[in-house]
């Protein structure tokens, strides 16, 4: 027998009892205490080091064994009889069973990573009303501003010549909303970079490596990542492993994520710039019967000569994204 003590889930009051297991029932004896308790309606519980193991009855009640060499003495008696531990409990004192459960804990995850979240994301993306996707870019660009861009030196003149050869064919039905804005980073060299509500920034030192024709291509490719919400989808995919990281791990401060630093330091995935660059393309062949200034913009950046910033180090193979474009032509 085995001493602990038994609450009968009525009260508080704690009655010392002792246990037993015989022909396919607990007993439980104490002072004013005498129950015979089917072993298909009593939960033994799960061992924990230190505390107390607690036996769970259908009725409500409750016996609890808090000392460990009775603990010990319970778990042989549960192994010498037809009683069972729970699934749990048995799947813990097996190495291989652990190792499964691990496994599939992490192939789970992984695959929730790479297939799930970013589904959840692309459904989530078409669902935010346009006034909130305005305000996330504003707010985005504001701290690109204050954190990493300066003022561009091109001259009024040259912008406006800019944005007004882009509008050309940038601009029609079927087309989202865009707006030019012109900024220098040295950090960032040649790069353009389009946010969730149409606004294009480009680099002055893009200006400079590219003609208007290559430039008027990249202006496309961003159009295709605003046209897909591709930045959206980025963010709230950060944004919710960053939630789900910090709920694994107890730290609220990490699910602060910063809207700049998730688009400067994440670059889209290869299926995202393979999606916009057939946008792109796209758009070219309609206005121009051809997709060579893309593919001559894309040669020009990758040139180890010019710097280009983080952005396009993230991007997919460069050769592999000329060929799709290419097999887009006619």
């Amino acid at each position: 027998m085995i001493d602990a003590f038994y609450y009968d889930g009525r009260s508080a009051h704690r009655h010392p009892v002792r246990l037993g297991i015989d022909s396919g029932q607990l007993h439980i004896l104490g002072a004013g205490v005498a129950r015979h308790v089917p072993l298909r309606e009593v939960d033994f519980g799960e061992p924990l080091a230190g505390a107390p193991r607690c036996i769970e009855l259908a009725d409500g009640g409750r016996c609890e064994v808090g000392d460990s060499a009775q603990q010990a003495a319970l778990a042989r008696l549960i192994a010498d009889t037809d009683a069972h531990e729970s699934p749990v409990v048995r799947i813990q004192k097996s190495w291989r069973a652990a190792l499964v459960a691990f496994v599939l804990v992490v192939a789970g995850s992984a695959a929730a990573y790479l297939w799930g979240l970013p589904e959840v994301a692309r459904l989530a993306a078409q669902m935010i009303p346009p006034t909130a996707v305005q305000k996330i870019s504003a707010t985005a660009l504001a701290q690109l501003d204050r954190q990493h861009f300066s003022p561009s030196r091109l001259s009024g003149a040259r912008q406006q010549q800019l944005r007004d050869n882009a509008s050309t064919f940038l601009t029609g039905p079927g087309l989202p909303n865009w707006r030019l804005h012109f900024r220098s980073s040295r950090a960032l060299g040649s790069n353009a970079l389009a946010l969730p509500g149409g606004d294009i920034i480009v680099l002055d030192e893009l200006v400079t490596q590219l003609d208007e024709g290559e430039i008027n291509a990249v202006l496309a490719h961003e159009l295709g990542h605003v046209e897909h919400r591709h930045g959206l989808r980025l963010l709230l995919q950060k944004a919710s492993l960053a939630i789900v990281m910090a709920a694994w791990f107890g730290d609220v401060s990490a699910a602060a994520v910063g809207i700049s630093g998730v688009l400067l330091s994440s670059g889209y995935s290869r299926a995202a710039e393979l999606e916009a660059d057939a946008y792109a393309a796209r758009l070219l062949l309609r206005c121009c019967q051809s997709a060579e200034a893309l593919i001559s913009s894309l040669d020009q950046l990758e040139r180890p000569t010019r710097k280009t910033g983080d952005l396009l180090a993230s991007h997919p193979d460069t050769r592999q994204r000329i060929a799709a474009i290419r097999a887009l032509s006619p």
